[in-house]
């Protein structure tokens, strides 16, 4: 897997193509509009709307920023957390 550019790509698109689905029922889910989450992450509506529809890719910094703002309800198979005093999410 170390040296396969088109297997790693592939679970990249996976992980990012979870993330905006997932974004989208969440944020639904708390009855926040693409406005008020983009409030929260320091974005514009139109870059939430980037995010949820594939058009931008968030930064690993707002992945966890969203994590942070939502907790565990924010489910994303690919990525499992340690549980440990960082927190530091590792990815699979």
């Amino acid at each position: 897997m170390k040296n396969n550019v088109i297997r790693r790509k592939i679970k990249v698109n996976n992980l990012m193509s979870e993330v905006q689905h997932n974004l989208r029922g969440l944020r639904k889910r708390n009855n926040l509009t693409q406005t008020q989450l983009g409030a929260k992450l320091s974005v514009d509506q139109a870059t939430i709307s980037n995010f949820e529809t594939g058009r931008t890719v968030m930064t690993v910094a707002q992945l966890y920023e969203i994590y942070l703002i939502f907790g565990d309800d924010f489910d994303c198979p690919f990525i499992k957390y340690t549980g440990k005093e960082n927190n530091i999410p590792s990815v699979y």
